[in-house]
């Protein structure tokens, strides 16, 4: 029975049966990703937890596992935490957004809407970061210290970086404010209008 199960999942990751008896050594680094994706899914679970699954990829292999763990994620009904600093991979991979600033939730949104619509402006900043063919623009300039992840600062802990930081933002973390969608939420004081494109932020001065 345990032969006849490895070889089922084996089948669904996308292995090849010449692969079956190999050492990890002798397996490409797609393969073994694919076999820590069998291994996970074997025990039938309903979350998957995917931090940083494709790191350590080139493109062409990297593409192939986004789309194997997509497919799966349909096929079998999974939740999939999809954890990453690809910005364009979490994009395609959700349907929700969490942005994370040390360790804290600061916005939480649908993917459509994460790039032009994100309301907190270290959402912005991160967005603009990401290098884009077909509509390139600038990133939004941060200026200030970057904080210590173990010893934060008081308030918001993006305020040290943040261009609409003040002394409300040092003095306490905001609470979670609704934006017009249902589903998309932020912490900020000073939230970014929900129709101020990212292009004119990044032209601003810091």
């Amino acid at each position: 029975e345990r032969v006849d199960r490895v070889g089922e999942w084996r089948a669904v990751v996308g292995l090849p049966r010449a692969r079956a008896d190999a050492l990890p050594g002798q397996l490409s680094g797609g393969q073994r990703q694919r076999v820590a994706i069998a291994r996970a899914l074997a025990l039938d679970p309903g979350l998957v937890v995917a931090d940083e699954p494709t790191s350590a990829l080139d493109v062409s292999v990297r593409a192939q596992i986004l789309n194997l763990l997509l497919d799966l994620k349909e096929r079998l009904g999974l939740a999939l935490v999809f954890v990453s600093h690809d910005i364009q991979t979490v994009r395609r991979m959700s349907d929700r957004v969490i942005t994370m600033y040390l360790g804290r939730i600061v916005e939480e949104t649908p993917a459509d809407r994460v790039t032009d619509q994100a309301r907190h402006p270290y959402t912005r900043a991160l967005f603009s970061a990401t290098p884009g063919l077909l509509d390139p623009i600038d990133p939004i300039p941060l200026t200030g210290p970057v904080p210590s992840a173990t010893r934060p600062p008081s308030g918001c802990p993006f305020r040290t970086r943040c261009w609409k930081a003040d002394e409300s933002c040092a003095g306490s973390m905001p609470d979670f404010s609704a934006a017009s969608r249902p589903g998309h939420r932020f912490r900020c004081h000073h939230p970014v209008e929900e129709d101020e494109s990212t292009r004119d932020l990044a032209r601003q001065e810091p």
